[in-house]
């Protein structure tokens, strides 16, 4: 499918700053149409250009490499694959940009290239495919804790270790667990694109995705199951290590948490990535979608380093000559 402006035809976008759907050719706001396709859509809508090369495996939405218009592939947001959930953008692309130089603008070593407009105008939104788990949890506790008392007698300092048994249990139920559903998206980046705030989930709406790429689930809810419930039991182990005071040491001698699953959900969340490529590497680069927050390692250009080293001892180098002239002055 994809959203026609009602007025000059052009292809409609959701736009983060205004909140609503806008056409970036006439600025006319809530006037999209939907136009559906065939259910195995391999054209373009607007242009009829082909679209096998931007369409893999998991795409449910793209954009046309020809005309440029955002295509929501419909039997990839229908049936089993429709999310239930969705946060919109609420970050723009120029705000995405802005806040790429803000957190790496003054880095001395980046590549030259590396935040120039041409690059950095490739970055492209996409909603990842998530699952949000609810659980119920009963918590089981077991460790040791030490206390040290020293003291002087004469001559001799003693010292006495007791040994305490701690037990705890812990019952808590977590309200939607992410765990990220794309293979393509790094896990470890996409546990630092949280948190999102959750409160502003809505229900899916297929024109929040006009304007971004997008993915249906890769692997389904049973399959990351285990990564919710890792989740949540280092949650559980950090509240149960926040109750513990008083002892010198604590040592962990067992945590069992009996977790049960309630309701799994698929959803999307927005993510800004930029990828940069340099000396045969590419660097990614990810900007929450709602929250603004980045996430990325940046690249060493080798050149800059060693200028600014022999700038370093050139301006060293200086100073000792002056010293030594200063100080052949006064002899």
């Amino acid at each position: 499918m994809i959203f026609k402006c009602k007025n000059c035809g052009g292809n409609t976008i959701y736009d983060p700053d205004k909140g609503t759907m806008c056409c970036p050719h006439c600025d006319g706001l809530d006037s999209e149409e939907k136009v559906t396709g065939t259910e195995t859509m391999k054209s373009c809508l607007s242009c009829g250009a082909p679209l096998d090369e931007v369409i893999g495996e998991h795409t449910s939405a793209t954009r046309c490499p020809n005309c440029g218009s955002y295509i929501i592939l419909d039997e990839r947001v229908q049936g089993a694959y429709t999310p239930k959930l969705i946060i919109p953008f609420k970050v723009s692309k120029n705000k995405a940009i802005d806040l790429l130089h803000k957190e790496f603008g003054r880095r001395v070593f980046t590549p030259s290239s590396f935040l120039s407009r041409a690059s950095v105008s490739k970055i492209e939104g996409t909603y990842v495919p998530f699952f949000m788990y609810d659980y119920n949890t009963d918590s089981d506790y077991h460790g040791t804790g030490t206390k040290v008392r020293t003291w002087r007698s004469g001559q001799y300092e003693y010292t006495e270790t007791s040994y305490f048994d701690i037990h705890r249990e812990l019952e808590a139920d977590f309200d939607k667990v992410p765990v990220d559903a794309s293979d393509y998206m790094d896990d470890q980046c996409m546990d630092l694109m949280e948190p999102y705030d959750y409160a502003a989930l809505e229900g899916f709406m297929e024109k929040y995705m006009s304007g971004y790429l997008g993915e249906k689930y890769n692997r389904d809810e049973e399959e990351l199951a285990s990564r919710a419930v890792k989740k949540l039991t280092d949650a559980i182990e950090s509240m149960i290590g926040d109750s513990i005071s008083g002892y010198a040491t604590v040592s962990k001698k067992s945590l069992n948490v009996d977790a049960k699953k309630k309701l799994a959900q698929f959803a999307l969340l927005p993510v800004w990535e930029y990828v940069f490529s340099y000396g045969g590497e590419d660097y990614r680069f990810f900007v929450n979608g709602q929250t603004g927050k980045v996430v990325g390692r940046t690249p060493v250009a080798k050149g800059k380093v060693f200028a600014y080293g022999a700038t370093v001892f050139g301006v060293i180098f200086w100073i000792m000559s002056m010293i030594r002239l200063l100080l052949a002055a006064f002899v």
